[in-house]
């Protein structure tokens, strides 16, 4: 591994901001419409349940992240625990993860720049989405200072323009065009039919993405103290965040089932066409910050892969005055913008989220692993109650992955088996 040749320059304040930039995006700009049309008035608890289930496998990250101090998150846990082959379909599954993620929230920043672009024709939507990944991946090949002050940028501005839309949404449920409130207000029968699984399946693309807090460990300057810190603020924030923003959204617009852009044509409902502006224009920040977390942090993932020898070497290589990982910057802008300009949002969501399961398993399971064979390692902080929480966050993956569509389970078995030769010729 070259760890050692990253610059230390993140602190907890850009640690906390990439976490909230790869949790909060695309999926709560998008989702709240479908959830409605999924789970009727019931969407109010989709985003708690949620935040239930990842806390336990949040927890679970949160040890791993207190015992090491490099670069590799998922994939460096699974080593550790379990040996290069499994370390290697982890890491792959990572890669892979990132850029589908990358490539869904581009695609997502598409749809919303179509707001402000009414009729536009597809290849401006295409010119936008090359633009974004090609400027992201631009400022973070010149060094990760330039990336995460990005990622500060976007933050505050998606948090401007998400509280702004709860403070006078909030005045609006009661108000003279929503006389009644979200509970007593009347849901079309058809809504009553949609599966409470299904929509937490398509809310968990709304948090997935807190796991990549801790791939760039080794450019941190306190990883071990800023990991489980952040994992633990930023879950709990979102979460309050998410249920604030879908009882707004259901309580001030009776059409939010059938809206693709619901934030923004709720703001519209009821703060006027200026109002559906100010809430799109932010959700162009607040997507446009997902993309800039994952164009920091999805070469990091390539570059841990290529340094222990399951890439070519050149991934690896590090520039000589910025230090980032530029021949990986280079691959992954390359296959994200072929992707997210063939690929559908809806299913670009089933796939990130039965990626980042995948992801998960192997956490829970190293936590109970390294604990009886690392044991003598520092851990800045440790899951209480044994092996309960590991083995709850194990029971949420399998929960998920059965109520996943079977056509999403076959490509990702593809995704692995392809893996296979690349992990057998580089041995």
């Amino acid at each position: 591994m070259q760890n050692h040749e990253f610059k230390r320059t993140l602190g907890f304040f850009d640690v906390a901001c990439l976490g909230i930039n790869s949790v909060v995006g695309a999926g709560i700009f998008l989702l709240p419409g479908q959830l409605s049309s999924f789970a009727g008035r019931d969407a109010v608890w989709v985003f708690p349940a949620c935040g239930i289930l990842c806390f336990a496998i949040a927890l679970c990250f949160a040890e791993l992240g207190g015992m090491y101090h490099t670069t590799g998150g998922a994939y460096l846990y699974a080593r550790e625990a379990f040996g290069p082959f499994a370390g290697f379909l982890v890491g792959w599954m990572m890669w892979l993860s990132s850029i589908i993620g990358w490539a869904s929230v581009a695609s997502g920043f598409s749809l919303y720049a179509g707001y402000f672009l009414p009729g536009a024709s597809p290849w401006v939507s295409n010119l936008v989405i090359t633009l974004l990944i090609g400027g992201l991946s631009t400022i973070n090949y010149f060094g990760i200072k330039p990336g995460s002050r990005t990622i500060n940028f976007f933050t505050v501005g998606k948090l401007l323009s998400l509280l702004i839309f709860i403070v006078v949404g909030l005045f609006f449920i009661h108000g003279s065009d929503s006389p009644v409130s979200l509970w007593d207000r009347e849901i079309p029968p058809a809504l009553h039919e949609g599966n409470f699984s299904a929509a937490i399946i398509m809310a968990l693309y709304a948090y997935t993405g807190f796991e990549f807090i801790a791939v760039p460990a080794g450019e941190m300057r306190h990883p071990r103290r800023d990991i489980p810190r952040a994992l633990f603020f930023v879950l709990m924030f979102v979460t309050g965040l998410y249920v604030t923003i879908q009882i707004v959204a259901a309580g001030t617009f009776p059409a939010l089932a059938s809206s693709d852009k619901p934030l923004a044509d709720a703001a519209q409902h009821f703060m006027g066409k200026a109002g559906g502006i100010l809430i799109g224009a932010g959700a162009l920040l607040s997507i446009g910050g997902v993309n800039a977390g994952i164009a920091l942090t999805s070469p990091r993932s390539l570059y841990v892969l290529s340094a222990d020898g399951f890439f070519p070497r050149i991934f690896s290589k590090l520039h000589r005055t910025y230090r980032t990982p530029y021949w990986a910057i280079l691959l992954n802008t390359a296959l994200t913008l072929a992707l997210s300009l063939t690929g559908s949002f809806k299913y670009l969501i089933a796939a990130s989220v039965i990626v980042s399961i995948l992801q998960y398993i192997p956490a829970c399971l190293a936590v109970m692993v390294l604990r009886r064979y690392r044991a003598e390692r520092v851990r800045s902080y440790m899951v209480p109650g044994g092996d309960v929480v590991p083995v709850i966050g194990l029971v949420i993956c399998g929960w998920l992955i059965c109520h996943v569509e079977l056509k999403v389970i076959a490509a990702t078995t593809i995704a692995i088996v392809l893996s296979l030769p690349v992990y057998f010729l580089r041995r």
